[in-house]
């Protein structure tokens, strides 16, 4: 869910040089059946004048399923992040130097508010602004660092008139100190496959179906959060809710998407045994804020009693959902941990 996770409300307009093309926001995609969630940002701020914002790290308030970050930490165990991987890219390049407000924070592609929407937005995507001399073919070519144009973007300033990227820096980024590491690191994964966060080669440009928002309904009204990223509440002696789904495709529409179920679970990776439903297609949608906060339709929905939980637990919700090409978890195992507490409900 899915995922740069911030308050938009927090966030300050900054006037930026940029050639503006359609959002693709809250992309948790797999290729073939295979999640690309994990949300990387690709933020080599393509033509800004100067980008700005914060993004505070989100405590995990459950006992035993914490993070830090993105090196996520579940039972204890700490999971390393490999710099030549797209989560460690996403982590030391993309989040601190480029995901920022005004840059490529979803208001333009490439999107590198995530791991999977930076994945989703660089390999094998058309490219915006092309080299009129040596044009390329896309963005990040799987296995061709030489022919990926994110690499030229980073050496040479395209068609005289574009600069170098990044063109201004955080004050938390390192960049400046660590520029050839950083972009040895990004030629390694492109010339390695420019694997997914599941080790992946991408085997198709059909990209899988994302999950942009998850709203609950409780006797007709609108359920609500205590923050951007927490649980939906659910107020003691609520016997069921309507939990809605809000689910965007590259080419298909919401009703013409299949397989749409969901597993509910109170442990956040352990979904084994769970409770499974499946989803309803409604041709009136809920319209309500999504991950992001700007309004996102909502067509998919179920019913879920209550009966099987008590006071003070948190319901972990994955959803299953395929486009006929890719089959996707929403979230999975490799998503960001803000993404999966996104996807939870908790009874007071």
């Amino acid at each position: 869910m899915p995922f740069k996770t911030q308050d938009l409300s927090s966030r300050m307009p900054v006037h930026c040089l940029i050639e503006f093309k359609r959002l693709r926001m809250f992309k948790y995609k797999t290729h073939t059946g295979i999640i690309i969630l994990s949300g990387i940002l690709f933020g080599f701020c393509m033509a800004f004048v100067s980008c700005s914002s914060s993004d505070p790290d989100v405590a995990n308030p459950y006992n035993n399923q914490t993070v830090d970050t993105e090196d996520e930490i579940v039972n204890g165990n700490n999971v390393a992040i490999d710099p030549n991987s797209i989560q460690g890219l996403h982590k030391n390049i993309f989040k601190p130097t480029c995901a920022n407000s005004g840059c490529h924070d979803g208001n333009f592609e490439p999107d590198f508010r995530t791991i999977q929407s930076s994945y989703n937005t660089l390999v094998n995507q058309p490219i915006i602004k092309n080299d009129a001399i040596n044009p390329l073919t896309a963005r990040v070519v799987p296995g061709s660092a030489a022919n990926s144009m994110l690499i030229k973007r980073l050496l040479i300033d395209l068609n005289g008139n574009s600069g170098i990227m990044p063109l201004v820096t955080e004050p938390n980024s390192d960049w400046k100190y660590k520029k050839e590491e950083y972009i040895k690191n990004i030629e390694n994964w492109i010339d390695n496959g420019a694997l997914d966060q599941n080790g992946k080669q991408p085997t198709t440009s059909n990209f899988p179906v994302q999950l942009k928002g998850i709203a609950a309904k409780i006797n007709g009204n609108l359920a609500g959060r205590l923050g951007t990223y927490d649980p939906i509440s659910v107020p003691p002696g609520t016997s069921q809710i309507e939990l809605w789904f809000a689910f965007e495709d590259e080419s298909l529409s919401a009703d013409q998407l299949s397989g749409a179920s969901l597993d509910l679970s109170i442990s956040a990776n352990d979904f084994d045994g769970s409770n499974s439903q499946n989803l309803t297609y409604s041709a009136t949608p809920l319209t309500a804020p999504g991950y992001f906060g700007d309004d996102e339709k909502y067509y998919h929905k179920a019913t879920i009693s209550l009966s099987n939980w008590k006071s003070g637990d948190v319901v972990w919700i994955r959803t299953q959902i395929s486009d006929g090409v890719n089959n996707s978890e929403l979230p999975n195992d490799n998503s960001l941990f803000r993404a999966k507490q996104y996807a939870t409900f908790k009874l007071k």
